[in-house]
């Protein structure tokens, strides 16, 4: 394929002492694995690049490199990490300092068999993460992303954060328990996500996952959506209605924003919850139903049941286990993921390319407080999606909520985008190790990786020592 023309590539910014330069490649289809390169510089935010089939990024000080790298311990072309085939691989240019593959000098060429391989090319580290796309709905579970974990995506969820990935692991196990779940979290975070893959790793998954925004109606339209009514049980009713609670029979019924239902109600919500029968608003035959129950709320209920505005025995009869789930603000490694997956989605909506995002429209992402999480960094990316002419998305093309100066991000270095991914390294060769009772061979295997390599991976992490 020819290399683009250089009106094609964006102009090379600089950050931190790496300069970077978008690769423009076209896309032959949709990769059923995304592998992105997270360049972690000396001081300051990391950098994310979305590494396609095909493209080629090269490191150096020369200005022809995708990634210039102002300092004297780097060769003018210093390394180059390419992909093909979905295979990812890494080779040394001739440099005076050497390229470093998981802590080993490079010999030649190498292909990197793992995500969470580290690249050093003089100050600076790389980090490759992949991304594994999921199927459709509904169709089997959540594929795991190439060897090691470190992210992966489904609809519109990328995972890559450990604290994330504790949330999903916790709601796949929940999905085999019975037991009611409270999902808490800040508004727009992504608690209904959570909620979907509870009941998708469910008994019931074959059944329906019925939702109810409790903040969404006044408390007498609220009760009649929740338990029905009877034909006559007030002005209007002409008919009898079924509720929300027996029209999720045999499947899940998630109440989101249950800290807004009204205390008359949540009496009631209680004893359905407690008894599986249900009576209609204006009837008097209870109704026996097969419904497991989820909840969801932004606010802190203990809080609430202080204030009075919460029943005590319902919080505790809904709060068996529950699942924090954090704000984006806390996640800034997914934030570039997430915005590359969105704007996907948009353009294949609009039947266009999906376009790239360019580093200053991704440092302006990385800047955002982003107080509406997951769902104001959608609606952004559909923003520019719209505005982005040229294939590109750049900073100028995202809302002025975004651009504007916030709140600074309580974890936005570089330092702090490492110690996510590094620490999801260090849960999985954990994991690995202990369920094969700590056999080397075994875990690397499982691993997907050499076990040479492991021990390579244990010594970074001090896993196995005393």
């Amino acid at each position: 394929m020819a290399p683009p023309d250089d009106d094609d590539l964006a102009k090379p910014q600089s950050h931190a002492g790496v300069t970077v330069t978008d690769v423009v490649i076209d896309k032959p289809g949709p990769m059923p694995v995304r592998v992105y390169l997270v360049v972690f510089a000396k001081e300051g935010p990391g950098h994310v690049l979305d590494l396609d089939d095909g493209a080629e990024v090269s490191f150096g000080r020369t200005p022809g490199a995708t990634i210039v790298i102002d300092d004297p311990r780097i060769s003018r072309k210093h390394a180059a990490i390419r992909r093909a085939k979905g295979d990812v691989y890494v080779r040394d240019l001739g440099s005076r300092n050497g390229t470093k593959v998981r802590g080993d000098v490079l010999r030649g060429e190498e292909r990197l068999v793992s995500a969470g391989d580290t690249i050093q090319v003089g100050p600076a580290e790389i980090v490759i993460a992949a991304v594994t796309r999921g199927e459709a709905k509904g169709e089997g579970e959540i594929p795991a992303p190439a060897s090691s974990d470190a992210a992966f995506a489904f609809d519109d969820v990328v995972v890559a954060d450990p604290a994330m990935q504790k949330v999903f692991r916790l709601a796949r196990r929940l999905g085999q328990a019975p037991t009611t779940v409270l999902i808490s979290g800040e508004t727009g975070v992504g608690k209904e996500v959570v909620a979907e893959q509870i009941h998708r790793f469910s008994p019931r998954a074959k059944n329906r996952l019925v939702r109810l925004n409790c903040a969404s109606l006044a408390e007498n339209l609220l009760e009649s959506e929740l338990f029905g009514h009877e034909k006559g049980a007030f002005t209007g009713a002409d008919r009898r209605k079924i509720g929300f609670v027996e029209a999720a029979e045999g499947g899940t019924l998630l109440l989101d924003e249950v800290g807004e239902m009204p205390l008359s109600l949540q009496a009631k919500l209680l004893r359905v919850i407690e008894t599986k029968l249900v009576t209609r608003l204006g009837g008097t035959n209870e109704v026996p139903v097969d419904v497991r129950f989820l909840c969801a709320t932004h606010r802190t209920l203990k809080q609430e049941v202080a204030a009075g505005r919460f029943r005590e025995d319902l919080y505790y009869r809904i709060s068996t286990f529950t699942l924090q789930v954090p704000p984006l603000r806390e996640r800034p490694a997914e934030i570039t993921l997430l915005a590359d997956l969105f704007a996907e989605h948009v353009a294949e909506k609009m039947d266009i390319a999906a376009p790239k995002i360019a580093l200053d429209a991704s440092e302006a992402l990385l800047k955002h407080a982003w107080p509406g999480n997951v769902r104001e960094l959608r609606n952004a990316i559909e923003h520019a999606v719209v505005m982005a002419e040229e294939g590109t998305i750049h900073a100028e093309h995202l809302p002025e909520s975004v651009l504007r100066p916030s709140e600074p991000m309580p974890i936005e270095s570089a330092r702090a985008m490492k110690e996510q991914f590094f620490e999801v390294e260090r849960k999985n060769v954990e994991t690995a190790l202990s369920a094969e009772n700590g056999n080397q061979t075994r875990a690397a295997k499982r691993l997907g990786i050499t076990r040479r390599m492991l021990i390579y991976k244990m010594a970074k992490f001090g896993v196995g020592r005393d």
